[in-house]
């Protein structure tokens, strides 16, 4: 990545805080010497075949580092397609992406809360337009819990940032001190949360390093996920006639049972000696090995059961091959199950921790055939349905 100084992208509606959004504008290049992304200048990024909301969005996915939201009193223009405001459409954006969000709510609003909270159909018109935008902030502050500013004037705004500019920078510095001087594991594993919890290493961090870097490793294949969802076919298909039954399913079996045989091990051995003794440290390196893997083994899952579906069989097969379609289903839902099994775990183990204890996650990967008897039906219904053909020739 070339560097270059942070884009800033002031998220506001425009009438009622145009000159908040200029004196922002000002201390972001003035006083900061970074990229402002600000929809009325002339330096906004614009893709022509999008429109105004899609625009916006884009340049939050696409160029922001920070978002600054200002709320004011105004929810702003309404995207017909999600019924809410580009304001809130680009917060979205931002929380999606990851980066920073500094949230400034004008004085005289943010004290309606409370009171809308208590009486939401009330008249409130003398302060906002829409109590969109008091639905808005509660769903900021008490759902999303992400930390407000009021605010009276652009200076306030201005002297908040100056500081937790600071503050970031000072994170940002930390951080990349970390980067440079560990070297027990290779971080080019690691991204986000991931590369965070390896880094440093907060209480119980092996196991929210694993369910983090495992969820990572699924969310990669998602594509692979959905094809496997919708039954797509694509690819060159295998073609199996009645006489190469036998010699065609049962290496798909041997390749699944390897696949199965890893995860076990990977799962129950190899995850367990990286979290490490019971009070010891576990082994960040290890731990991103054993997801890294379990991740190859989902996708081989997946594609096993692709290939199945790819063969063109004979039609006395057809209720053969989808059953055994169907094998690696419980493969694919039992690592897509695995971090978010460890993480109830772990909350529960430290609800129930004494002074002084070590919570342990017992975590155990068993592979079970649900639909094994009705591919047993199918093959003796295939078999003979062969075997009767071969008697009337």
């Amino acid at each position: 990545m070339a560097n270059r100084p942070p884009s800033i992208m002031v998220s506001s509606t425009f009438y009622d805080l145009r000159q908040i959004r200029a004196d922002l504008t000002g201390f972001i290049v003035d006083g900061l010497s970074y990229t402002p992304l600000l929809s009325e200048l002339h330096s906004f990024p614009i893709d022509p075949d999008a429109d105004t909301t899609e625009n916006c969005r884009q340049r939050v996915e696409k160029d922001a580092d920070i978002l600054i939201l200002v709320i004011g009193g105004r929810y702003g223009y309404i995207d017909s397609k999600t019924s809410k405001s580009i304001t809130n459409l680009e917060y979205l954006a931002a929380r999606s992406k990851g980066i920073p969000v500094f949230i400034f709510v004008e004085k005289n609003v943010l004290a309606l809360i409370n009171v809308w909270k208590g009486n939401p159909s009330a008249d409130f018109s003398s302060v906002v337009d829409d109590t969109r935008v008091l639905a808005f902030i509660d769903q900021v502050r008490s759902i999303d819990k992400v930390w407000t500013f009021e605010f009276e004037t652009a200076q306030d705004i201005v002297n908040t940032l100056r500081i937790q500019f600071g503050y970031l920078m000072q994170e940002g510095l930390q951080w990349r001190f970390k980067l440079r001087t560990t070297d027990d594991f290779p971080i080019h594993y690691l991204t986000g949360e991931s590369l965070r919890q390896a880094l440093e290493k907060p209480p119980y961090w092996e196991y929210r390093l694993f369910t983090s870097s495992l969820a990572d490793q699924i969310a990669a294949c998602k594509d692979i996920r959905r094809e496997y969802n919708l039954e797509l076919v694509f690819g060159v298909s295998e073609n199996v006639s009645a006489d190469q039954l036998l010699e065609w399913f049962l290496p798909r079996i041997h390749e699944l049972e390897g696949i199965i045989t890893a995860l076990t091990k990977l799962v129950n051995e190899t995850a367990r000696e990286a979290f490490g003794p019971d009070g010891k440290p576990g082994d960040a390196e290890l731990i991103a090995f054993a997801t890294r893997k379990i991740g190859q083994a989902y996708r081989e899952a997946i594609e096993w059961a692709l290939r199945v579906r790819r063969a063109t069989v004979d039609e006395a097969l057809l209720d053969v091959k989808q059953e055994l379609s169907q094998f690696s289903a419980d493969v694919i839902h039992k690592i897509e199950k695995l971090g978010p099994e460890i993480t109830t775990k772990l909350d529960d183990a430290l609800a129930s921790l004494k002074p002084g204890d070590h919570p342990v996650v017992q975590i155990k990967f068993e592979i079970t055939l649900p639909n094994a008897d009705q591919f047993s039906q199918a093959l003796k219904k295939a078999q003979s349905v062969i075997a009767r053909r071969r008697s009337s020739n």
